[in-house]
């Protein structure tokens, strides 16, 4: 297949990263950090907490080995549209190939291997597990097996992925939204999958996290948002609702907690939003004491709100 030529948009951003050495002939690059992108040029953008990245480069090999896995909230599930080329990738125990509209997911926080068998151009979207509802016993049941590009809601979310490659230009504002777009495609995307290989409580349980979790983020700003409203609200014991978190590595608690950073992080790049101050920016999403809130933010992302909102301009918007 001829190879696409690579369009860079404007509203990604060249990485530089010494990820993208060239690895030696012959053998398999290690990819050693959840984050590291298959090996080729590689332009990338942040939308909210999901990252979209453009890659083209040559045939090559790449594993993620089980040495260089520890816990980490920040691990993610990778999806993968091939826009020239093809993806082979073997998780599971299992091995499973994409082109053409198809698209195929592996998981960070499992080994992996990537095999790109010649010249490739591809649309790689990164998404936290905590978007998805779904437990790593989840995901294993759909990783390495290509899914359908060409009806339902898999058609949707392969010509959202070519577009984000043909329309990125166009891209400059609530770019949080487009994130929350692409994760909710997704995440009904691999519900409609779990349904044809899981039992039927285990669906029931999907969806009901999915549920939650949209119950949740509509309600970020209420100070009386707590587990135990939660788990009343959706008339299940505060015990199971903890349980259905704990399967993924999380509490109520905390998947309340990150979800409200996550949007604090998202408002203080927004442009459109600089006129509010950072304590207003927190009570948006419902962290009503501005030392608490500071040191939170800290603590998640390594620098103050008002430290983050000043390096705005050295972040994509």
């Amino acid at each position: 297949m001829d190879m696409l030529p690579l369009r860079v948009p404007s509203a990604f951003v060249p990485d530089r990263s010494p990820a993208l050495a060239a690895p030696a002939p012959c053998t398999a690059r290690v990819i050693r950090t959840h984050s590291e992108s298959v090996y080729g040029t590689t332009v990338r953008r942040e939308f909210g907490d999901v990252t979209i990245s453009l890659v083209t480069g040559e045939a090559h090999e790449a594993v993620r080995p089980g040495r260089h896995i520890r816990p980490d909230p920040s691990e993610s599930l990778r999806v993968f549209r091939a826009l020239a080329g093809e993806i082979q990738v073997h998780q599971d125990g299992r091995r499973g190939q994409a082109s053409g509209p198809q698209i195929i997911c592996c998981d960070t926080s499992r080994p992996y291997r990537l095999v790109l068998p010649r010249p490739f151009h591809l649309v790689e979207v990164q998404l936290p597990h905590r978007h998805l509802g779904m437990s790593a016993g989840d995901t294993a049941k759909l990783t390495a097996t290509g899914w359908c590009g060409r009806m339902g809601a898999g058609a949707l979310l392969s010509q959202l992925l070519a577009g984000l490659h043909d329309h990125g230009t166009e891209i400059h504002a609530a770019v949080d939204r487009v994130g929350a777009t692409v994760a909710g495609l997704t995440a009904a995307v691999l519900a409609d999958r779990l349904r044809n290989v899981a039992a039927e409580d285990e669906v029931a349980r999907h969806d009901l996290m999915l549920g939650i979790q949209a119950y949740i983020r509509a309600r970020l700003s209420d100070p009386d948002l707590t587990p135990q409203a939660i788990a009343e609200h959706h008339n299940v014991s505060l015990r199971y609702l903890q349980r259905i978190f704990q399967e993924q590595g999380t509490s109520p608690a905390r998947w309340i907690r990150d979800e409200r950073l996550a949007r604090c992080r998202s408002e203080l790049r927004d442009p459109r939003l600089e006129h509010l101050p950072v304590g207003v920016i927190g009570e948006r999403s419902g962290l009503y004491q501005a030392s608490h809130f500071s040191r939170l933010f800290r603590d998640r992302y390594g620098l103050t709100p008002r430290g983050y909102r000043t390096m705005r301009e050295a972040v994509p918007t």
